[in-house]
């Protein structure tokens, strides 16, 4: 059965996992047409909590695939506002009125005990912060950003920022289920992370000497940040400049799952070193990949087309009607 309430990636299928980042890949190649593949689906996104490329990505890709947005306003339902709707009556309406459901809060047992109740495809876009908390569309993001840039090499990756922010606590578990060598460094939690640190202890190597040392042996350094907080601010030691890295001798590829902070100067922007952007672009073929498993993934891909690519080779590719 194809995964349709995608909370965590934890209960989720090496097999499946690879299945979807082979697909956002071929449809990356333009290998599949999926234009119209939600027609007539309608996605409501329930955002309490800000966001830019996670929902932007999320709902323009429905939008390609053929879907329509419903235009809710969170704090504009009884559910957001001081009404406090209770969850499963807001969810009993998601299911006559919706087709899809992609949720972000800072709260993280809401986004849960939302999704135990909706009936139709989910996906968390983040929910909360230390313990229970996930973000797991950024790390399949991430994962598939790394298989562009390095294949299915074992990667030494250094993870830099808050342990307890949820597109680290999804990424850490993830990259170690895919074999990679992580070394994090991570100042002191301010909120109960005691599983991730758990990990970190038993399976990870620790860095607490700030930008003293030699990067070199490292293919990635991914930076999450300090904290959820937009008024945290990051100790000197987790800022990234291209003279540091230059100092430190790396040479790969840092990654970041913005916004970021100051902890990133703009001027690694224009440097080899950048893969940040890439990952922002990527996000449109994994959750177009996501969004036609959770909606087709038990049927069989149907009525192929022949379509050529740049280089005028011969591939399949998918009309669903």
């Amino acid at each position: 059965m194809p995964c349709r309430r995608l909370i965590d990636l934890d209960s989720v299928s090496h097999d499946e996992i690879n299945m979807w980042l082979s697909f956002a890949d071929e449809l990356e190649k333009g290998w599949w047409d999926v234009r119209r593949s939600l027609e007539g689906k309608i996605l409501c996104p329930v955002f309490s909590q800000e966001s830019s490329r996670t929902y932007i990505n999320a709902v323009s890709s429905f939008l390609q695939m053929g879907g329509r947005i419903l235009p809710l306003s969170y704090a504009g339902t009884r559910f957001g506002s001081k009404w406090h709707e209770p969850v499963q009556d807001f969810a009993c309406l998601i299911n006559a009125c919706c087709d899809q459901v992609i949720c972000r809060s800072d709260d993280m047992q809401m986004v849960r005990d939302f999704a135990a109740h909706v009936r139709v495809p989910f996906i968390n876009a983040g929910n909360g912060k230390g313990v229970g908390s996930e973000h797991p569309m950024q790390a399949l993001v991430d994962l598939y950003t790394l298989r562009q840039y390095f294949g299915s090499s074992r990667l030494r990756i250094l993870m830099m920022g808050g342990a307890h922010i949820r597109s680290t606590r999804s990424q850490i578990k993830l990259f170690l289920r895919y074999g990679h060598d992580l070394t994090v460094m991570t100042p002191p939690s301010r909120v109960d992370n005691f599983d991730i640190e758990e990990i970190i202890e038993s399976r990870c190597q620790i860095l607490s000497s700030g930008h003293e040392g030699d990067w070199s042996g490292f293919d990635v350094i991914y930076h999450n940040g300090i904290d959820e907080d937009p008024d945290a601010v990051a100790p000197c030691t987790y800022h990234l400049t291209r003279r540091i890295l230059h100092q430190r001798r790396f040479s790969g590829k840092v990654m970041h799952s913005l916004p970021r902070k100051g902890e990133m100067a703009s001027c690694v922007d224009s440097s080899d070193f950048n893969a940040y952007f890439q990952q922002m672009k990527n996000s449109k073929w994994v959750f177009q990949s996501i969004f036609w498993h959770q909606h087709h993934g038990g049927e069989e891909r149907r009525n192929p087309v022949k379509r050529r690519d740049k280089q005028d080779t011969e591939k399949w590719s998918l009309m669903i009607h």
